[in-house]
């Protein structure tokens, strides 16, 4: 189990960090999801553009 720090400014480092790590796999998700989307046949996405409740 993760110990507390008791000192207020290690907490916000170690959240600082933890943000930081948080922010780089979002970028990296969002690039992979993008190429990913790129990869999708235009009349496919079409077909299910505004179908939220679409069954898989």
């Amino acid at each position: 189990m993760t110990q507390i720090p008791a000192d207020a400014n290690q907490v916000i480092d170690q959240l600082a960090q933890q943000i930081g790590t948080l922010n780089k796999q979002i970028a990296i998700l969002s690039s992979q999801l993008a190429a990913a989307m790129k990869l999708i046949p235009k009349d496919v996405l079409e077909s299910v553009k505004g179908d939220e409740n679409a069954e898989d």
